[in-house]
């Protein structure tokens, strides 16, 4: 018999724990963008874009976390600093 985590890590790509972990601001859009990729992911050709909707919203739901997210973001837009990719962050992830 194996020991069992006493407590798991909620899966960072479950729906419910994107929705609450993003900023009020922000969960509209989600829902949105969630609800089209689930009504299009009943063609199997589109659960892939389900997949990769969770994904992204994952990355972003854990860049809202970080307390400055905003002056990072108002950054990038500028084109001040050095970042990388939404695609790179991916690759580095899933490595």
């Amino acid at each position: 018999m194996s020991a069992q985590p006493v407590h798991a890590e909620p899966d960072p790509r479950d729906p419910q724990v994107i929705y609450d972990r993003l900023p009020e601001q922000a969960r509209p859009k989600f829902l949105t963008e969630y609800h089209a990729a689930v009504d299009a992911s009943h063609d199997l050709a589109g659960y892939r874009g389900l997949r990769q909707l969770l994904k992204t919203w994952s990355a972003l739901a854990f860049a809202y976390a970080k307390p400055d997210f905003h002056q990072r973001y108002e950054d990038v837009r500028d084109g001040v600093g050095e970042y990388v990719s939404m695609d790179e962050v991916f690759s580095r992830h899933d490595a």
